[in-house]
């Protein structure tokens, strides 16, 4: 190469130096990073602000979905409170009509006895006698 367009190249790289450093003082760097952490923050803001609105919401879908629960559970135990009171009666009519029945055949059949007048049964008990052993027959062995 020579030595012109050494020069020439030396030239142009120390302008682009010096553009570069015009460019920097031009630019505090200071402001830069305080635009920066400005930006920063606002993006924050406006997150917390979308997450705060879905957790609103969240919680309201699940407030009214509590409620909905809560009213089936309700009417679901009075359906099942009026059917077992129902069947409550029904057993209370059965246990007296049987108790009335019991009442009319013991005074029709005096032979049918009362808790109060039957009579004890005792339990007679008898010895086993053991068993005798049986006599077994040898094998005969061949030869």
């Amino acid at each position: 190469m020579s030595e012109e367009t050494k020069n020439k190249v030396i030239g142009k790289i120390n302008k682009i130096k010096a553009n570069i450093e015009t460019f920097i003082s031009d630019v505090n760097v200071g402001d830069l990073k305080a635009s920066i952490n400005l930006l920063v923050k606002d993006a924050q803001e406006d997150f917390n602000r979308l997450v705060d609105k879905d957790v609103d919401a969240v919680r309201k879908r699940l407030k009214k979905e509590k409620e909905d629960l809560e009213g089936k559970a309700r009417k679901f135990l009075k359906a099942q409170k009026k059917e077992f009171k129902a069947l409550q009666e029904k057993l209370d009519t059965l246990v007296k009509a049987t108790a009335k029945l019991k009442e009319k055949r013991h005074a029709e059949d005096p032979k049918i006895q009362t808790p109060a007048t039957r009579k004890k049964v005792t339990k007679v008990t008898t010895k086993k006698v053991p068993a005798k052993p049986r006599a077994t027959k040898k094998a005969t062995t061949k030869k």
